[in-house]
């Protein structure tokens, strides 16, 4: 195993699962109600992982954090069928416990949203760390949530690293001086399947 790894920290959306679907429904629903018009495709999809606060800064959207939460999350779990979970997750997560290396989810999804991914992932038991944005005062990209996430699986920051999708998981990463292990995304390591997470852990620095 890699020198001094000791936790791998997740991304949630677009790693373990993928919900785009879902919550572009969700936030399209969000605009009609708080600023009188749907978001579009065209407007969601640079936005998708931001984080309530950046929702209603960049929609426009007339409501609280704390509203649009409650609203996204009675939205969002309508359309929890329709949640693809990658089928690498499960053998992945089981082979870093079987390792007894720590796992923390870092997203920007509130908890009793990420609580049911990782239900419908049947993912639960293997995540015994969750950050998730409504612990948190500032969402990814800044690096409170991969903090929290540390503190939790007890690790310094050079013994973890991160895997993500985003540029709002890159930012947060670095920020918090995480290594960053990019899905699909440069990083300090890129990968373009979940399952070669474990054989990236195991090459030497």
């Amino acid at each position: 195993m890699g020198e001094r790894v000791k936790a791998v920290l997740f991304d949630l959306d677009g790693v373990l699962v993928k919900s785009e679907d879902a919550w572009f429904l969700a936030v399209e629903e969000a605009g009609r109600r708080f600023r009188g018009r749907a978001i579009t495709r065209e407007e969601f999809a640079p936005t998708f992982g931001q984080g309530t606060r950046a929702d209603i800064r960049v929609f426009g959207l007339d409501v609280t954090p704390e509203a649009l939460d409650a609203f996204y999350v009675e939205e969002f779990l309508r359309h929890l069928p329709s949640v693809w979970v990658n089928p690498d997750a499960r053998p992945l997560l089981e082979a870093l416990s079987a390792r007894a290396l720590g796992r923390a989810l870092v997203t920007n999804s509130v908890g009793v949203v990420a609580e049911a991914l990782l239900r419908r992932g049947s993912l639960e038991a293997l995540m015994p760390v969750r950050a998730t944005s409504d612990r948190v005062s500032r969402a990814k990209p800044a690096p409170d949530l991969v903090e929290l996430a540390l503190k939790e699986v007890g690790v310094l920051a050079h013994e973890a690293v991160m895997v993500g999708d985003s540029r709002f998981d890159r930012e947060a990463a670095r920020a918090a001086g995480v290594r960053f292990f990019g899905l699909g995304l440069d990083g300090d390591v890129r990968l373009e399947a979940l399952h070669e997470v474990l054989p990236a852990l195991e090459r030497p620095r």
